[in-house]
């Protein structure tokens, strides 16, 4: 019995009790942190899960995969930071892998930035599907948002591939961002004999009679400068569909056309008058004189 007591004892002073209760501190704090990057990553998924249904073009594969997406840039470092408050040395680890995360981030940078931009997009919902934008000067549809890249639809009915990044660094025009409300205007060019307050009459009612105009705003006429060859108006109509703007001021210009015409205001055009000194013209009659001395005997 006194052999096993000092057994038991021996066995006792083996333990050092600060390092277990340093062990378990460790343990807790490991713990706590994979808790805590569980929780982040979960309420990550779950806003994005809400932002993405907000949108029907979006199908369940896509927000699967942009949930994985952010629960992996989540839970992976706060495993790797778990592991390294629990007392394992990972110095090397992040050594080694911080040097391949560098080469591979110079050679999927492109690739990377358009990823990345269309989860901005997806989250901010700056552009969305349906959208009518203006790039690189042309009007384009959205039609989807992918992971890469967006597919826009011309006027030409042609299918652009427009990368993410190009959208989120660039200056786009967004015609739908608020409202579908647009603007659009044409310039004539009258004759400097034509009554301005006749004009603008005509040009008024020209626009009242517009039915796709919309209610929204009133057309506006103004007086936009003189011209070289014409006194130049500018009208200002708005409509409620920004993708038919080159329709609509197709509509626009030929009613303007009728309308001057049957009001017999003159649609300037441009044109050079040329004045011909008098001094001028005397000497080049004298020079036709001397050149040609059988007309002036006839004379």
């Amino acid at each position: 019995m006194n052999k096993l007591s000092e057994l038991f004892g021996e066995f006792l002073a083996l333990i050092n009790v600060e390092s277990i209760e340093m062990m378990g501190i460790r343990l807790f704090a490991a713990t706590a942190t994979l808790l805590a990057a569980y929780w982040l990553s979960r309420m990550l998924r779950q806003r994005i899960d809400r932002r993405l249904r907000q949108d029907s073009h979006n199908d369940e594969a896509t927000i699967s995969t942009y949930k994985n997406i952010a629960r992996s840039i989540v839970m992976i470092p706060g495993f790797l930071i778990s592991l390294h408050v629990f007392g394992i040395n990972l110095s090397s680890l992040f050594t080694t892998s911080g040097l391949f995360a560098l080469a591979l981030a110079f050679a999927m940078k492109n690739t990377a930035e358009n990823y990345v931009s269309g989860m901005m997009l997806r989250v901010e919902r700056t552009i969305k599907p349906g959208d009518v934008l203006e790039t690189e000067g042309a009007m384009v549809r959205v039609k989807s948002i992918g992971f890469r890249a967006t597919i826009v639809r011309t006027k030409d009915e042609k299918d652009l591939v427009i990368p993410n990044s190009q959208l989120v660094q660039d200056r786009i025009v967004n015609y739908t961002y608020r409202d579908t409300v647009c603007r659009f205007e044409t310039t004539v060019g009258v004759a400097y004999t034509a009554d301005l307050k006749k004009v603008r009459e005509v040009l008024e009612s020209v626009c009242n009679q517009l039915d796709w105009a919309s209610p929204q705003h009133k057309p506006v006429v103004i007086l936009s400068g003189f011209g070289d060859s014409a006194v130049n108006f500018k009208i200002r109509v708005w409509i409620e569909n920004p993708w038919d703007v080159g329709a609509r001021q197709a509509l626009l210009n030929e009613a303007i056309w009728w309308g001057l015409k049957e009001a017999g205001i003159v649609i300037a055009y441009p044109q050079l008058d040329v004045h011909i000194d008098e001094k001028f013209r005397e000497s080049i009659g004298s020079i036709n004189t001397l050149s040609n001395p059988s007309q002036t005997k006839t004379s």
